[in-house]
């Protein structure tokens, strides 16, 4: 008689996040997998996981909630701590030691209670490449030389492959590129910025027109897809202590696909107006509440969806040089993962997706 496998237990910090929702509900429908997801809000939707509303800057609150967890076998860290000036933050001081701070917390705990952890899968970006300072060399690639600190990415790693040393748990480091998805109050939901900005518009009766800086080409990756290279690095030998590039395959441009958008949403495209969101958006919080009331949406205010927009300001390129971000994915897909999607396609779906979820209007 064949034996039963081995089932297996997931910790997913920053579970609301954009790459933490879509863990936790890739985990969820695997039935080799129990789930206990971790964040400081707690879910405004069902699920079966083990939820843990704590804090991870406050120690005493990680012993408070976390000491009883036992079993869990794996870690997809993709909890963040960001400043209220999200893309000044990435290069002070104080962001890098908090957020060393946060995974400092949760490990420490999770190897005294969980004898049977195997291993950690932490998120980056390109920010350990020094994206967030400028140019880089490109493609990036995993063996590249650092940039200029404070950077919390380094921080993190140094840490934890000491830590690690002479355990019988290993780690990966996955680094995506403008990671999409489905999830609210997070400043880093570029999706949800999109989608706003397109209802603003089209309940202002003004046609959709480009914000942001002259065209430029990005990568981006779906958290669909950083959800299964988690599952992939924790259970393939070959993933073990190491870093990969991670992102959908193919490259975009944004004034490309604002005439899809404009589509999807039944308005009208006009050529593109450059704007600060951080300036003009907060000041239409009124008009959101209008599109919310007229469609019946789920009663978020705009603060609440979009807590910063100054990510998206920095993404369209508002007021920028050219700051191309192309990395290099070779070495993931050599060790054996090899999951693409057309970005233009899958930021229609998550718009889609959002709209079905009554985040957005039709």
């Amino acid at each position: 008689m064949a034996e039963t496998p081995t089932k297996k237990k997931i910790l997913i910090a920053g579970a609301l996040g954009i790459v933490g929702r879509s863990a936790l509900e890739h985990f969820e429908k695997l039935e080799s997998w129990d789930v206990v997801a971790l964040s400081r809000r707690a879910p405004d939707f069902e699920n079966r996981a083990d939820w843990r509303s704590v804090d991870l800057r406050d120690s005493a609150d990680c012993d408070s909630k976390l000491q009883d967890l036992e079993n869990v076998t794996h870690v997809a860290y993709a909890a963040v701590f960001e400043k209220p000036n999200v893309t000044r933050g990435w290069a002070q001081r104080d962001h890098a030691e908090t957020n060393l701070v946060m995974l400092k917390n949760l490990v420490e705990r999770i190897e005294a209670s969980s004898r049977k952890l195997k291993h950690i899968t932490l998120m980056q970006g390109t920010k350990a490449y020094g994206g967030h300072l400028g140019p880089f060399k490109m493609p990036a690639r995993e063996t590249d030389p650092r940039s200029m600190g404070p950077n919390f990415y380094h921080d993190q790693m140094d840490w934890l492959t000491e830590r690690q040393t002479g355990k019988d748990w290993a780690w990966t480091i996955l680094r995506p590129q403008l990671v999409c998805g489905i999830a609210t109050g997070s400043p880093l939901n570029i999706i949800t910025a999109i989608g706003t900005f397109a209802a603003i518009s089209r309940e202002s009766g003004i046609p959709l027109r480009f914000p942001g800086g002259p065209e430029r080409i990005g990568e981006a990756t779906d958290a669909r897809i950083i959800a299964q290279a988690i599952e992939w690095a924790g259970t393939t030998e070959t993933s073990h202590n190491q870093i990969y590039n991670v992102t959908n395959g193919d490259v975009y441009v944004w004034q490309h696909l604002w005439p899809r958008i404009a589509d999807l949403f039944q308005m009208e495209h006009a050529a593109a107006q450059p704007m600060s969101l951080s300036r003009v958006m907060p000041e239409n919080a009124d008009v959101w509440k209008s599109v919310v009331t007229r469609h019946d949406l789920l009663p978020h205010t705009l603060n609440q969806l979009v807590p910063d927009w100054a990510f998206a300001d920095f993404l369209f390129g508002h007021g920028q040089r050219p700051n191309p971000h192309h990395m290099s994915t070779i070495k993931i897909r050599q060790h054996g993962f090899d999951i693409c999607i057309d970005t233009e396609d899958m930021m229609l779906e998550l718009l889609e997706e959002m709209q079905k979820r009554r985040v957005l209007p039709p």
